[in-house]
């Protein structure tokens, strides 16, 4: 057999192997330090610590101290040099940046692991957040007015669907933050690490929405939404673009719209969430701090229409769809003129409604700063004053209205004043009775 092939392992043998170039992660978090695995350094959580949904900390460790001595003495004996740790939960043995150790590991509640069933990794609830689920619980001002709805019916529905369980602790600890100023930080870090984790569980369920996980992803993307108002308005954001981007939590809310057109209002509140149509609350809270007055809006907006015949004729399909919504949003928050509400108070689920339908295109033309579009959006921040009683909402008005002016070209600037007068008026009347209701 003198034409057998040749032995493969010999040719190797003639060259030297390349040595493999490894690049050290030497600004990795403690946590994947500890457990000597490779970290990829994302910020404010790496994957390690996202996929595990531990808490993940970049606080750099001092080569000698009293800390490393401890490290060493509360490491597990007996193990070798090897495969890296399986044992997540000693992580949170660990000491912590002060040198004490995480109380979560003592006290913490590990709940079932559902990942297989709701694809996603089960938590393992710290002090921390054991405090901030019972802010979230107590708290009246986390009730959004139906206290029977979001504090008893969501965090059941959390407890078995994760994601939605990091955004609630995220909206608590965003409430806490200005509740406790003193303590801001602490939970501004822990709104971050929850609101990541829970933004990116949804975000990959949304393309396997289904009538089994559509009540909690609807729970998820209001709750996002939430977020995304309570974190204070910062320069170039409108709220729906910002410095010339989308805001990310915009794809998210756009999943209600899915739900909502193709699964229907009647899965969602099922379940744990039943009955639908959502029982009105047994304890309202009083309408005198929530009224606004009447805003004779429909000749202002009517004229918006004759503004978007000027418009480019590619684009007067997106602008009559999204004044359509506005204009059913208007009627809904106000009434008519024949025909006014008798108790006019912003709505959260109609106001919102108004972004979850915006288009695609729309949106670009607001990013692209286009004055229609702009103008439009101004508008719609009449509607956003009315819900001024919400905590989280508080200043997004006066701050889109304000941030459209500074962008917008002079020559357009006359079309803000109506917008500007009803904002004001509506935040005036809410003033003047949150200053009565102090007295």
């Amino acid at each position: 057999m003198s034409d057998s092939l040749p032995d493969a392992s010999s040719g190797r043998g003639d060259r030297p192997r390349k040595r493999r170039i490894h690049r050290k992660s030497r600004a990795g978090c403690r946590n994947c330090k500890q457990r000597r695995v490779k970290c990829d350094e994302l910020r404010p959580i790496c994957g390690n610590c996202q996929r595990f949904s531990i808490r993940c900390d970049f606080t750099p460790t001092a080569p000698s101290s009293e800390n490393s001595e401890v490290l060493l003495i509360n490491a597990p004996t007996g193990r070798k040099r090897g495969r890296p740790r399986k044992d997540w939960s000693a992580i949170s043995r660990a000491p912590g940046p002060s040198g004490e150790a995480h109380q979560g590991s003592e006290t913490s509640v590990s709940s079932p692991d559902l990942s297989s069933a709701k694809g996603t990794s089960s938590p393992h609830l710290t002090v921390d957040d054991l405090e901030l689920l019972h802010h979230y619980l107590t708290d009246a001002q986390l009730s959004q007015g139906h206290k029977v709805l979001w504090q008893v019916k969501v965090p059941r529905l959390a407890f078995t669907h994760h994601y939605a369980l990091h955004l609630l602790l995220a909206i608590s600890a965003l409430h806490m933050m200005r509740l406790e100023p003193d303590r801001s930080e602490h939970f501004r870090k822990l709104a971050d690490t929850h609101h990541s984790i829970g933004i990116r569980q949804a975000t990959e369920l949304f393309p396997h929405l289904s009538k089994d996980n559509c009540s909690a992803l609807y729970v998820a993307a209001a709750l996002a939404c939430s977020c995304s108002f309570a974190r204070k308005p910062g320069l170039g954001n409108l709220l729906v673009v910002a410095d010339g981007r989308e805001v990310p939590w915009l794809d998210l809310l756009r999943g209600v719209r899915l739900i909502v057109e193709n699964i229907g209002l009647e899965h969602v509140f099922s379940g744990v969430l039943a009955p639908f149509p959502p029982a009105q609350s047994k304890d309202p809270p009083a309408t005198d701090a929530l009224e606004v007055e009447f805003v004779p809006w429909e000749e202002p907006l009517s004229k918006l229409w004759t503004l978007v015949s000027t418009a480019p004729t590619s684009t007067h399909e997106f602008y009559n769809s999204t004044l359509g919504c506005l204009s059913w949003c208007f009627q809904e928050t106000f009434g008519t003129s024949a025909c006014p509400k008798t108790e006019i108070i912003g709505k959260f689920e109609v106001i919102i409604a108004w972004l979850y339908k915006l288009e695609d295109h729309f949106v670009r033309l607001l990013r692209g700063k286009q004055p229609t579009a702009l103008i439009i959006l101004a508008h719609f921040a009449i509607l956003l004053s009315t819900l001024e009683y919400c905590w989280f909402v508080q200043g997004w008005a006066i701050h889109v209205s304000r941030g459209i002016a500074d962008v917008l070209d002079s020559s357009y600037q006359h079309w803000l004043q109506w917008p500007n007068e009803q904002i004001e008026r509506s935040l005036k009347n809410l003033g003047k009775v949150n200053l009565h209701a102090k007295d």
